[in-house]
């Protein structure tokens, strides 16, 4: 079987494969690099997830679970996992529970301070997924953390981009990118863990 992502056919060992550079002990060896102080490290996944005939099974699984890890590291404020949560979601990796993880790293992003770079970085990848048409289901939860830094000249310059697709899709965009009651992150005290 072959899945496919904008008329792109992916093989199925992409889709179920690890990513390049993304293996757990690569991830691991970047967050102690970046001087992570959460731990991401713990016992092996070996639930199920992945089919067993996979000849990454294993690996994959690796992967997955230390990318929940990298998202609890966000919860805790942890720098080294708040930088590799951006990255996996600049990564654009279209595969097995990408999206998903893509979304819980989106959802604790939006709990915790970014420095303006990092809001560049990621303003700069949900303009080009805009642009280029590329919303898929964690769309919705990037426009939830993007409305939290998006300045008014981003939006503006944003709004007259879109303007070639149409009327209808500048006002779906400006209504989406309305900024919300409150711009600061919770305290991580009171924040419910999404």
């Amino acid at each position: 079987m072959t899945w496919t992502h904008q008329g792109k056919a992916i093989p199925l060992e992409v889709y179920h494969g690890v990513p390049k550079g993304w293996y757990a002990s690569n991830i691991l060896a970047e967050h102690a690099r970046l001087g992570g102080n959460y731990d991401i490290g713990g016992p092996e996944a070996t639930e199920p997830g992945a089919p067993s005939w996979l000849p990454e099974r294993k690996a994959w699984l690796q992967y997955r679970e230390t990318l929940y890890r990298i998202a609890d590291g966000v919860s805790a404020n942890d720098s080294a996992c708040i930088e590799l949560a951006i990255r996996y979601i600049e990564l654009r990796h279209i595969g097995s529970y990408s999206g998903f993880v893509r979304s819980l790293l989106s959802r604790r992003l939006k709990h915790v301070p970014l420095s303006p770079q990092q809001q560049k970085r990621l303003h700069r990848h949900f303009r080009d997924l805009v642009l280029g048409g590329e919303r898929t289901e964690e769309f919705r939860d990037y426009v939830k953390l993007w409305r939290l830094f998006i300045t008014e000249e981003q939006k503006q310059e944003l709004l007259r981009d879109v303007a070639s697709k149409g009327e209808q899709a500048v006002k779906w965009l400006a209504e989406k990118l309305q900024p919300t009651t409150s711009r600061q992150p919770t305290s991580p005290l009171t924040r419910r863990r999404v």
